[in-house]
């Protein structure tokens, strides 16, 4: 062997070498996968909870966030002005629940009436759904339909972008628990009451109190926090 080709096959073996194995396209093997996207980052208010993603299919796509497990779930609907971090708080002291918290992606209606359906395809036997505001007068709309075992009213008001609350309120069979303040500035101090005499509900109860206190505000009182959790423990099944 000439000392030509002794070199020459040399570096070809070093350059060898310096690839991933040789073979082929000569690229360098990549060292690890690249990172996965974090669904919920978009809400830093969920980091460290341990909540899960639930993507529900349609169009639009949601994306919720799930803290805890078990068959019996509760929704929390938002006001039109928050987000689902509004409901972190109370949602933490409920045990015993798979609580669904979201963004709107659609309509709040038809988000609500969704999520719902998928829990019941994913193995919930009950759910519940709690909603403030706009979301209380979804709830009430989408609970009219949909039947799930209980409803939560905080605030709602008389009307949904554009949408009569009322006759939904006259269909609504679930067992469901009205609140609003005396004060409230945004007409649910006259329509709440209205909704809880319209519905045909057995079970069903109306709670007002002083104040001016407006939506998710509510549960800042204990004793509200404390009326919303064992109605949902006593019509959750």
């Amino acid at each position: 062997m000439s000392s030509s080709t002794y070199v020459g096959r040399a570096l070809a073996a070093a350059a060898c070498a310096a690839l991933a194995a040789c073979g082929g396209a000569g690229h360098a093997r990549p060292t690890s996968a690249p990172p996965a996207t974090n669904a919920l980052a978009q809400w830093p208010c969920l980091a460290g909870t341990g909540a899960t993603p639930l993507t529900v299919a349609g169009t639009p796509a949601l994306t919720a966030a799930a803290l805890g497990s078990g068959s019996r779930a509760v929704v929390f609907v938002n006001e039109s002005d928050q987000d689902l971090c509004s409901w972190l708080a109370y949602a933490k002291t409920l045990t015993g629940y798979r609580v669904v918290l979201y963004d709107y992606a659609g309509t709040p209606q038809g988000d609500v009436a969704r999520i719902g359906g998928y829990l019941r395809a994913h193995g919930a036997t009950a759910v519940g759904f709690v909603g403030a505001s706009q979301g209380a007068k979804a709830a009430i709309i989408a609970a009219a339909a949909s039947h799930p075992q209980a409803v939560v009213s905080l605030s709602a008001e008389a009307a949904l972008q554009g949408t009569a609350v009322a006759p939904y309120a006259a269909k609504l069979t679930a067992p469901a628990l009205f609140v609003t303040a005396t004060g409230d500035e945004y007409g649910a101090a006259t329509a709440t009451p209205g909704f809880e005499k319209a519905a045909p509900a057995k079970a069903k109860r109306l709670v007002v109190v002083p104040g001016t206190a407006h939506g998710t505000a509510l549960l800042a009182q204990p004793a509200i926090a404390r009326d919303v959790t064992q109605f949902l423990a006593r019509y959750d099944r």
